[in-house]
């Protein structure tokens, strides 16, 4: 139990739930025992553990018990049945300025959140500087609170919560709010409190933010955990449920079911808290990284491709070829591509103004480059008609000036009507490629941006590209 920050068994909470006002009276004054309610149950036998050092993402639509569960693990709300043990000291920020007095000051409301989680004055006073430093919000911190908006309610709740030195650390959507600045400081914490240790909770309906932060996720449904994964699986999952119709929900939620089955039956299907999952060939070669070439590795494709489809066309055929017409998947830094995909009406339905969207992301599921098919549209980009049963080529042609790495490609395609959209279909991981690296590769990072560094108006270097490089 050492390892583990919080352990949930059999947790449920409900609550009481009367068809009208009068029935709680009746039953508090009925002698036999008559109950005149039902119980709604906020979570049911829910079972969960967090390790010391996690980020754990949460996702769930409204009333899926999201806030129940933070409740119950900060102590707020009592569980009726089951157990909850926590090891370590929690700071939580369940709602903007939760914990605050309105009337108060900002000062007097850090002393006094201070208080309620057990610090002395003493020790707030040490930590004053650094919680106003972080929270900016100048002399408003002399106001009331009433006085604040939500964005410098939430600075001050996060510059507490994160700035008392806690072991467990709750948000539940606090990012959300603030400028892109304040934001990024909040995520740049959260990777300190991450390398130092610190287990963090994190609720969000951003799954961008999901996946850059967490290293696991729970999805919520109806009170109970209906997927526990990478948060990569659980973000793409989660969308597909949010997105879909109403009708299609319940499939969804029976894909989840399967695919939950299959990864317990055959654990090697279990896809990396960190990574992808892909197939690859025994057979993939070494390259001379002296003299670089692209090529193509057989079998090298994602696992876990997801479908959104609304309507009945079909995305077939992915792939990348060179100029010359070479279809390749590890492709060399700095020369031009074409990547070729099919989209297949089975459709008897016309459907207008279709725009194709297209995005890679990392192993991370970290956007890297797109082109949506939204803006396609308002920039007039797009096929006007899509006949009935009519089989169409796209090629998207692109300069490869990505990091080494592997890549995952998304697809899809919309229709516009009085321009609103209408997902026709889409798919995630349906294609993947190499960037391999090269060996004259000085720079580093998410792109790679440097062409040339000029020491007192002296050339010191320059970069190659890998004609000029295989040239030599």
């Amino acid at each position: 139990m050492k390892s583990i920050a919080i352990s949930i068994k059999n947790v449920s909470k409900y609550y009481k739930l009367y068809d009208k006002p009068k029935d709680r009276l009746k039953e508090a004054l009925n002698r036999k025992g008559k109950t005149y309610h039902r119980k709604f149950y906020a979570t049911k036998n829910l079972n969960l553990e967090i390790k010391k050092g996690e980020i754990l993402g949460v996702v769930g639509k409204n009333g899926s018990g999201k806030s129940t569960l933070l409740k119950l693990i900060t102590g707020v709300l009592q569980p009726d049945e089951g157990t909850i043990e926590v090891n370590g000291k929690i700071s939580a920020l369940l709602e903007l300025g939760s914990g605050f007095n309105p009337e108060f000051t900002g000062i007097q409301n850090i002393f006094f959140y201070g208080t309620i989680l057990g610090f002395s004055k003493e020790e707030m006073q040490s930590k004053l500087d650094d919680i106003l430093d972080f929270a900016d919000i100048g002399d408003f911190i002399h106001q009331p609170l009433k006085t604040y908006s939500s964005g410098m309610k939430s600075r001050l709740g996060f510059a507490v919560a994160v700035h008392i030195d806690p072991e467990i650390l709750i948000l539940d959507e606090v990012l959300a709010v603030g400028d892109v600045l304040f934001r990024r400081k909040c995520y740049a914490k959260m990777e300190e409190f991450f390398k130092s240790g610190k287990t963090i909770i994190y609720v969000s309906h951003d799954a961008n933010s999901i996946k850059e932060l967490c290293s696991r996720a729970i999805f919520l449904h109806n009170g109970n955990i209906l997927m526990d994964a990478d948060a990569n699986t659980i973000t793409k999952y989660y969308q597909k449920y949010i997105f879909s119709d109403n009708n299609k929900k319940e499939k969804i939620i029976q894909e989840i079911v399967d695919y939950k089955h299959k990864t317990e039956v055959c654990p090697t299907l279990k896809e990396n808290t960190s990574h992808q999952k892909i197939i690859l060939s025994s057979t993939e070669a070494v390259k001379d990284s002296q003299k670089q070439e692209p090529y193509f590795i057989d079998g090298f494709k994602p696992q876990n491709m997801l479908e959104y489809r609304m309507k009945n066309i079909d995305i077939l055929s992915p792939r990348i070829k060179t100029l010359e017409g070479k279809e390749v998947n590890v492709l060399v830094y700095g020369e031009t591509y074409c990547y070729e995909v099919i989209y297949d009406s089975q459709e008897k339905t016309l459907f207008k103004n279709v725009a194709f969207g297209i995005d890679f992301h990392t192993e991370k599921g970290t956007k890297v480059t797109s082109i949506e098919s939204v803006l396609a549209y308002k920039h007039e980009f797009y096929k006007p008609t899509i006949e009935p049963y009519e089989t169409i080529k796209v090629t998207f042609e692109f300069q490869c000036l990505l990091p080494v790495g592997d890549y995952f490609v998304n697809n899809g395609c919309s229709s516009f009507v009085d321009s609103k959209q209408n997902i026709l279909n889409r798919k995630v991981d349906i294609y993947c490629f190499k960037v391999q690296d090269f060996s004259k590769r000085i720079t580093d990072g998410q792109s790679y941006l440097f062409k040339k560094v000029i020491l007192n108006n002296n050339l010191l270097w320059e970069e190659k590209t890998n004609k000029e490089v295989n040239n030599r």
